[in-house]
């Protein structure tokens, strides 16, 4: 009853503990968090890191062996072609014959020119064998005269800047006049005489489709884009690209590569370098004088590796998330728990005033404006003789008496605490008429217990009103408990009545 002036101050510090127990407690769990992602981000961004260092590297190896791979085949494919021309342009027959050559392509001297380069075509399978006389300009071919070449014509310009060259053979990719304008590999080879003069140019000719496919094979085993491109022989009409033989500027837009690095020199071994997600490999083929390009683009597999991290990026989230719904809901039961046991009184069992001062204001939200409820306040009458005569352990007793008669006639009808000494507050879910009955039970329940002298005990209840705060419910309890014990203890008295 003496109580009544720190209520407000009571539930003010209960309140401000409790949030400063759980902002510890959210603050305790957000650094948890903010250390599983910082780590969990370490591991997830050294280990893209690694593989995708691991993808460079296996990129950096397939355009290594598929440049190796393509100047083989490039060296072995022209190589025969080279061999067979080198031993026509040293033939002692074909120098001979350029001895005697005469203006007229129709005799049977050059009969014998035309079974000598057809023996070479079907002896090794070439689609042309040639010879272009410089003497009379004359275009032989295992078929025939095929024309007489002219500086003029776009299409013989090949001959003449391969004299240019000074190189004792050539190799390029033109169109063969002699086969429908086809894209064919040339092996060209110089003819000269004992003293050095030059008779003419002999050589051989093959469509490339098997070179052609056999890039395209090894493009689509490797995943990889090839480009083949002639950076040394003599300039030809044939200005274009075929497959993944390109001219300069088609390797370039192609590769997204500069002109420069796709004509640089380079040694032996070749090189190999990464530019943005790509990795590539320029080897030189010395014999053709062509420049092999491999690049393999790493975007794809980069692309999975992060698609990779964000899935389990999202995975550890979802997880996260998980955690903290299960820690604080885990953690508010403990804290639920442990808060209703500390604040238990050890006497008699029932909750004190802080535990009833919450559960107050959180039925004063919604429950007492919805169901008309009452307070109640009481005192044991004469406690202190209880004390005096029979000893603090019988007072005990009767606090304990006093707790199991309110709780046991309440029941799920209300709720009781010790408020302090032998005062009790509690909480009826009905209104003060109903409660006055509720009580007077109790109060005659306790008059037929057998004990040492008889427990009553003055009561005081008020209607709680909507939203109302403890502190102005307990004013008026406490005035009809006043009045309770003006008229003679053992009753309750109803705020109202006053």
């Amino acid at each position: 009853m003496h109580n009544k002036h720190y209520i407000y101050g009571f539930a003010y510090l209960n309140r401000v503990t409790y949030m400063k127990r759980k902002n510890l407690f959210l603050i305790a769990n957000v650094l948890i968090m903010f250390l599983i992602f910082v780590v969990f981000y370490g591991i997830q961004t050294n280990e893209l890191s690694y593989y995708r260092e691991m993808a460079f590297r296996q990129a950096q190896n397939d355009v290594t062996l598929t440049a190796i791979d393509i100047n083989s085949q490039i060296t072995n494919m022209s190589t025969e072609q080279r061999v067979s021309a080198q031993m026509m342009a040293n033939d002692i027959f074909l120098k001979k014959w350029c001895e005697t050559e005469t203006e007229d392509a129709s005799s049977g001297h050059t009969d014998i020119l035309y079974k000598y380069l057809s023996e070479y075509k079907e002896k090794y399978g070439y689609d042309v064998v040639f010879f272009v006389s410089n003497k009379t300009y004359n275009y032989y071919y295992d078929g025939g005269l095929n024309k007489v070449i002219s500086p003029k014509d776009d299409f013989d310009l090949w001959y003449f800047n391969f004299l240019n060259l000074n190189q004792e053979y050539d190799i390029q990719i033109d169109h063969d006049e002699v086969n429908d304008f086809s894209v064919s590999l040339f092996v060209n080879c110089l003819v000269k005489d004992d003293d050095g003069k030059i008779l003419g140019v002999v050589g051989s000719g093959r469509l490339i489709n098997g070179f052609r496919d056999s890039l395209a094979d090894l493009t689509n085993t490797f995943d990889v884009d090839i480009a083949v491109v002639n950076i040394g022989n003599a300039h030809n009409s044939f200005k274009s690209s075929s497959g993944s033989y390109m001219t300069v500027d088609d390797a370039s837009k192609s590769l997204g590569l500069s002109k420069d690095e796709i004509v640089q020199d380079v040694s032996e071994d070749g090189i190999t370098w990464s530019k943005d997600n790509n990795c590539y490999s320029l080897r030189n083929n010395e014999d053709l004088n062509w420049n092999i390009i491999v690049r393999k683009d790493t975007s794809t597999i980069i692309q999975k590796l992060l698609e990779q991290t964000y899935q389990r990026t999202a995975f550890i989230v979802g997880i996260m998330i998980i955690y903290m719904i299960a820690s604080f809901t885990f953690l508010y039961k403990l804290r639920q728990i442990s808060e209703i046991k500390e604040n238990t009184d050890d006497v008699t069992g029932l909750i004190n005033k802080k535990l009833f001062t919450e559960d107050y204001e959180k039925l004063s939200k919604s429950f007492f404006t919805k169901t008309p409820s009452s307070l109640f306040v009481l005192d044991i009458d004469d406690f202190k003789l209880f004390n005096d005569s029979y000893g603090h352990l019988y007072g005990n007793t009767v606090l304990h008496l006093m707790a199991d008669e309110l709780s046991a006639t309440l029941g799920k009808e209300g709720k009781v605490c010790r408020w302090g000494g032998d005062e009790f507050i509690g909480v009826v879910f009905h209104d003060s008429v109903e409660a006055y009955e509720i009580l007077n039970r109790a109060q005659e329940s306790l008059k037929s217990k057998d004990v040492k002298h008889q427990v009553t005990f003055s009561c005081g209840i008020a209607d709680i009103g909507s939203r109302e705060s403890l502190k102005s419910v307990f004013d008026r309890a406490d005035t009809a408990l006043y009045k309770a014990k003006e008229n003679g203890k053992a009753q309750s008295v109803v705020y109202a009545q006053v």
